[in-house]
Parts: C-alpha cells; structure tokens; sequence
C-alpha cells in the first residue's frame, strides 16, 4: 500500500520544523519537574506552532491566507528562540545545546521567510 504525501510533508522546512520539535521533546525532558507546565509547555507549544502553522499554509488557501500561517510559523520560531535563551539563562539548557537551537532556528525561519517572500512576490505580480 502506498502512503499519500500530504503537500506540507513535502516541504523541506517543515521536515527541517518537524526535526527541531523532536529536539524541542528531547531537551525539555531535561528541564526541573516545576517547569513542566511552564516554560518546558511554552517551548513544545512554540515548536508545535512552527509546524502546525507550515502544514495550514501549505493547503488550498489563497495566496493571502497561506502568507499569513507562514508568517505566524515565522513567528513562532522567533518565540521559541526567545524561550531558549531563557531556559539558558535559567541553567536548563546549555549553551551548546541553546546554539544547536538558534541554528536549527536561523536554517528554519530562513527557510519560512524565502517561503513567504515567494507567495508575496506572486500575489504582486498577479495583482
């Protein structure tokens, strides 16, 4: 039986953005039991976000709809940035670990941005 491809599973940023919420699981499993509803939650959630947000966008919408889910996986990704650089400073995540996410981070929003950036020139030029 062959699985059917869902256009998002296709993108190369949302199996970029599908990785680094499987680094998000892994790191925050290593975060004080009184985080887990709390800054360990906001960093899965943002994670979650990234992907959620590239999977919606990459549907039969209008142009204008899919700018606005990429724009809010971009979004997200700059929060969870945020989040890591206070689990940092909290002691939770370590510096080589927090650099492992601001790469994965910077390689991902890229990506959204280039994403974005096309369906904005399209819609401009088809305007």
């Amino acid at each position: 039986m062959k699985t059917y491809l869902f256009s998002f599973e296709k993108l190369d940023v949302w199996k970029e953005a599908h990785a680094l919420v499987l680094l998000t699981y892994t790191a925050t499993k290593k975060f004080p039991t009184s985080e887990r509803f709390g800054l360990s939650n906001w960093m899965k959630q943002s994670s979650i976000d990234i992907v959620s947000q590239l999977s919606l966008g990459s549907g039969p919408l209008p142009r204008k709809e899919q700018i606005v889910h990429y724009q809010k996986a971009y979004s997200a990704g700059i929060e969870l940035l945020n989040q890591a650089l206070i689990a940092r400073d909290l002691g939770y995540l370590t510096e080589d670990h927090c650099l492992e996410y601001r790469v994965h981070l910077e390689m991902v929003t890229g990506k959204i941005h280039a994403l974005r950036k096309s369906l904005v020139v399209k819609t401009m030029a088809a305007a």
